[in-house]
């Protein structure tokens, strides 16, 4: 059972911490968005870590939970175990679960991928068991 006191997760699967580029905007942009708001406009902001159901980023934009978002950022990845990275642009929706004032001014995203593809959240998989494995 999740326990806010001493901050227990409560995901089922364990997210890589990682900085990487990612690119978002509202996936139904508002009909009049607010003065100095997050209107249709695609907004970069750095990532916190990722799982191949969810990832965390920092946004200088509060988003209400449950807001519908698209996503996109490149991960890489080696063919058949060759050291060389390929770059494999990824584009999904998600929902955010959570938003939390961070530091200067910023906030702490959290998503849940609500559209991804198996293929996808396959390569997310191995990116992670790439990127945790030590190199020789």
């Amino acid at each position: 059972m999740y326990n806010r006191k001493w901050g227990q997760d409560r995901r089922r699967f364990q997210r890589l911490n990682l900085n990487m580029v990612v690119w978002y905007k509202l996936f139904k942009p508002p009909i009049a968005p607010r003065a100095g708001g997050l209107g249709a406009e695609e907004r970069e902001a750095v990532t916190i870590d990722i799982s191949p159901f969810g990832m965390a980023f920092m946004s200088s934009f509060s988003l209400e939970v449950f807001t519908d978002l698209s996503l996109k950022f490149i991960i890489f990845s080696s063919q058949n175990g060759a050291y060389e990275r390929l770059a494999v642009p990824m584009e999904v929706k998600a929902k955010v679960r959570s938003c939390s004032p961070a530091q200067k001014g910023e906030f702490r995203i959290g998503v849940s991928f609500t559209d991804i593809q198996l293929e996808q959240q396959q390569k997310l998989m191995k990116f992670a068991k790439e990127s945790l494995r030590p190199f020789v």
